[in-house]
Formats: C-alpha cells, structure tokens, sequence
C-alpha cells in the first residue's frame, strides 16, 4: 500500500535504527482526542443502557456497545503504537548521538597522534579471519 508511490510503514524494528518519517497518520494529540470522545460515546451508550435496567454484565450483548468499545480499544493500539515509534525516535537520536560522540572522540585521538591510527587498530583493520572449510557430509549406505 502506498501514497503517491512513498510505502506506508509503521515502524522499522529497533535494532535496525531507523527513523520513522513516511506517513505515519496521526500525532499523539489528535489521538488522544480521538480516545476521550469514543470513551464519552461508550459513556454515553452505557447511561442509556443503565437507564433501560440492563445489567453492567450484559452491556458486552448491545451491538451498539460493542461496537463503541472497540473503537475504543481500536484508538488505544494506536496510542500504543504511536508510544513505540516515539521511544523508538528517541533511541535512535541517544544513538545517533552517543555514535557522533565516540567519531568525534576518534578524531582528536587520531590529531593528537599525528594524523596516524595506533598500531593495534592498524593491525586489526589490516589483519583478516580466516574462512573454515565445512567438511563434507559422508553418505550412510
């Protein structure tokens, strides 16, 4: 699915660190007001529900209650998951901050050297595993 040829996506997955900034519908704001009127609208069904003498137990029977409370449940996932993408944004910026800061720590080490990296990182960098060969599988017969 997508608008004007941009792929609607929720949310990367945490480890991969990416931010969220394609579509992503509404902000916490709009949400949360959309929660306080299906919350008043549910209200609203069950006065009218108590007001017929039908049991608190029985409410879950009126379609017309169903249908409110999962709305109600419908906006609350999203809130949900508009907290995730939050705290996902904001992980990724403590990331993207704490990598710049060890870059830049790099950097003055390497001025303060004399434009050199130390020979332990020279060797590493330079250095490569070696491949292990799999033995072959031998046939039973």
């Amino acid at each position: 699915m997508s608008i004007d040829g941009v792929p609607l996506k929720l949310c990367a997955p945490a480890s991969q660190f990416r931010k969220v900034t394609e579509v992503m519908g509404t902000s916490r704001k709009i949400t949360e007001t959309q929660l306080d009127r299906a919350k008043g609208e549910l209200a609203a069904r069950a006065k009218v529900l108590t007001e017929k003498k039908v049991e608190a137990k029985k409410f879950k029977l009126d379609p017309i209650y169903r249908k409110l409370d999962a709305k109600v449940r419908q906006i609350t996932a999203r809130l949900r998951r508009v907290g995730e993408i939050e705290q996902n944004n904001a992980d990724l910026l403590k990331h993207k901050e704490e990598r710049l800061a060890a870059a830049a720590a790099e950097k003055a080490e390497r001025k303060a050297a004399g434009g050199k990296k130390p020979k332990a990182e020279k060797a590493k960098a330079e250095a490569k595993p070696a491949k292990k060969e799999k033995a072959g599988k031998e046939k039973k017969g």
